[in-house]
């Protein structure tokens, strides 16, 4: 091993050590208020329970609530930006393209935390709501209609930047959009995409790792299955899986990162 490599280690060694050591603090920490939890009498029992109702009073009127505030803002974003690209004199680095871009991007974010809410109350309602008065046929139209909406508000977004980078092309509604665009995007554009999905990965390593951490100081306190844990740790293999597989081929010249 070369000095440069020890000399590199000897540095990174010390953080490590505070890291693990932090973490052992921090397990310390969530088993002394666990213990506390315990003497005063707070049974774990009461507080799914409590968790359970409010989730069972929420689930019904999950999906409209949400829709209406996160599409409402998509709708207005849009409306904004539309009205900014009639005005715009088509320069490529003016402030006006600028904030056009920067709306069409917050419209795409919140499109798709509302996809993945409307995800998560049609999974609540199967869980809490079966058996309850609640026409599953209303909720599930309820959800159709947001995820229509959802698509629409994505189109719109595609649409404002198809007019204002005419060479892009693809379709939200074709099952190929993903590959289509990324086809038409250039190389600064493609390196952009590769930065944001690296750091993607990096972010979802790390809530993985967090998640895994919470949900074995909760299995100590809940009642809990080892279905919670094998899944997340599936999810978080595959993503590892497919990245150093891609890695590989990459490396064996496969092509390029599209």
């Amino acid at each position: 091993m070369s000095k440069n490599e020890k000399s590199e280690n000897r540095r990174a060694l010390p953080k490590f050590a505070l890291t693990m050591a932090g973490s052992l603090v921090l397990g310390g920490l969530l088993g002394f208020v666990i213990g506390l939890s315990h003497a005063f009498g707070l049974e774990a029992a009461a507080l799914t329970e409590g968790l359970n109702r409010a989730l069972e009073a929420a689930t019904p009127w999950g999906i409209p609530v949400t829709s209406v505030i996160t599409l409402g803002a998509c709708f207005l974003l849009c409306r904004s930006a539309g009205k900014k690209f009639a005005a715009w004199d088509g320069g490529d680095e003016d402030e006006t393209s600028a904030a056009i871009e920067l709306a069409m991007s917050w419209v795409l974010l919140l499109s798709s935390v509302q996809l993945l809410i409307n995800l998560f109350f049609l999974a609540a309602f199967c869980v809490y709501c079966m058996d309850k008065e609640i026409s599953a046929l209303a909720l599930v139209g309820v959800f159709l209609v947001s995820c229509g909406f959802v698509i629409f508000a994505q189109q719109k977004a595609v649409d404002l930047e198809r007019k204002m980078n005419p060479e892009k092309h693809g379709s939200v509604y074709d099952a190929k959009f993903q590959k289509k665009w990324l086809e038409s995007c250039d190389e600064s554009e493609r390196r952009q995409i590769g930065q944001a999905c690296y750091r993607a990965y990096m972010v979802g390593t790390r809530f993985c790792l967090g998640l895994w951490l919470v949900l074995v100081v909760l299995s100590l306190v809940f009642e809990m299955s080892i279905l919670p844990v094998s899944v997340l740790l599936l999810v978080w293999g595959v993503m590892q899986v497919a990245y150093t597989l891609e890695c590989i081929r990459l490396g064996k010249g496969g092509g390029t990162l599209f």
